[in-house]
C-alpha cells in the first residue's frame, strides 16, 4: 500500500524514517525500500524547500524551467572558463614565486 505525501511532520517521519513519531530531530539511519521511494522524497524535500507546492502545474514548469536553465548555465560557463582562468593564475604565480624567467635562462645557456 502507497502512502500519500503531506505536509505533515508525522506523516514525513513515518514515510521517511519508518516510525510512527516524530521529534523533528534528524534519524541516523533512513530506510528506503527502493530507489523510486528515494526518488520521490527528495523531489518532495525539492517541492518543500522550495516552496514550489503551492504553484499551479503550469508555474511549477516555468519555475523549474528557469531554475534548471541558469544551473545549467552556470555548469556550462564553469566548466570553460574555470580551467583558463586557473591556468592564468597558475602562470601569474609561476611568474611571480617560480624559478627565473625564459630571458634569463636564454642568457644563461
Amino acid at each position: 500500500m502507497r502512502r500519500a505525501l503531506s505536509l505533515d511532520c508525522v506523516n514525513i517521519y513515518a514515510l521517511v524514517f519508518g516510525g510512527s513519531t516524530c521529534d523533528c530531530e534528524p534519524a541516523y539511519r533512513m530506510n528506503f525500500k527502493n530507489l523510486k521511494d528515494y526518488l520521490a522524497w527528495l523531489y518532495y524535500q525539492y517541492l518543500l524547500i522550495t516552496g514550489i507546492y503551492v504553484l499551479e502545474p503550469w508555474e511549477k514548469s516555468i519555475f523549474n524551467f528557469i531554475l534548471f536553465s541558469a544551473i545549467a548555465m552556470v555548469i556550462y560557463t564553469s566548466y570553460v572558463f574555470v580551467p583558463i582562468h586557473v591556468r592564468l593564475a597558475l602562470e601569474f604565480f609561476f611568474g611571480i614565486f617560480g624559478g627565473q624567467p625564459e630571458s634569463t635562462m636564454a642568457l644563461m645557456n
